[in-house]
């Protein structure tokens, strides 16, 4: 096959791409992607014409082989383009997502999947790109963690949650596999005690106290409640006897860390709670 016919073939498929997106439907742009193949999607990411990379991310989750595209996404998402670059970064996590769900392909080698995490997890963890794109960074950097080299978050929990954005702290905080790995202890016990957004102490809690049965004498959870200390049980305490609205399920969940300390005054702030409870 000659290379004109090839650029003929490429062009051919971006251009059907982007008629079918152009025309509104997203679905014959994300089946022409599938039938132009892997290199030709890639290709109209690269595009200077925002409604072929459109087109392009629309097809990039069904494309053949397309964990090979999250490279090219990320370039996509470190745009300065908006409307490219969230719809990017959400079709890479669908990719990481499926990637994270099944047997790593036998072609896939281990040193990709580091150079895609390492990829979106600098994205996620740049200051100056939207929230919504930095959330998505994360969920991606975190499926692609596959080793556990970050214990399942995909970034630098410590510095994650070291973040000035609180909504960004709060995903960083729910983002570790359960059980928690041991060395994430450290990092989201500090936040229970010293982050000065309840929500995103909250969540650190829940994270951690999801590792423990409170129902039985559970050894995981000595090194937890270790972890947490007389400050960060002072601290869930206040947090699941207060006032402020937050989630049923975050408060039930930071709990199980109360029962298993069996202190007196854990013992209360349970009781206090059980009592609101009934009280609503």
């Amino acid at each position: 096959m000659s290379w004109l016919h090839l650029i003929v073939v490429s062009a051919t498929g971006v251009a059907a791409m982007r008629a079918a997106f152009e025309h509104g439907d997203l679905d014959a742009a994300a089946r022409q992607g599938m039938l132009a193949g892997p290199a030709v999607v890639e290709q109209a990411l690269g595009s200077p014409d925002r409604m072929t990379r459109l087109a392009a991310i629309a097809a990039a989750p069904i494309v053949e082989d397309r964990a090979e595209l999250l490279d090219a996404l990320a370039r996509v998402a470190g745009g300065a383009d908006r409307r490219t670059a969230i719809p990017a970064a959400g079709a890479a996590r669908a990719i990481a997502r499926e990637l994270a769900g099944h047997d790593r392909p036998d072609d896939l080698a281990e040193d990709d999947l580091a150079t895609w995490r390492e990829a979106w997890a600098a994205l996620a963890m740049r200051g100056d790109r939207w929230i919504e794109l930095r959330i998505l960074a994360l969920d991606t950097a975190a499926a692609l963690d596959l080793t556990g080299i970050h214990a399942g978050a995909g970034v630098d929990l410590a510095a994650a949650l070291r973040d000035p954005d609180p909504a960004f702290r709060r995903a960083a905080a729910t983002i570790v596999p359960l059980p928690a790995a041991a060395t994430t202890y450290a990092a989201l016990a500090g936040a229970v005690v010293h982050d000065r957004d309840p929500d995103v102490a909250l969540g650190a809690a829940q994270s951690l106290c999801l590792s423990v049965d409170p129902t039985r004498s559970d050894p995981a959870a000595r090194p937890i409640l270790d972890a947490l200390g007389a400050a960060g049980l002072t601290r869930l305490r206040a947090l699941v006897t207060s006032d402020r609205p937050a989630l049923p399920s975050a408060i039930r969940d930071a709990a199980r860390c109360l029962a298993a300390d069996g202190s007196a005054e854990s013992a209360a702030a349970l009781r206090a709670l059980r009592s609101a409870r009934g009280a609503r």
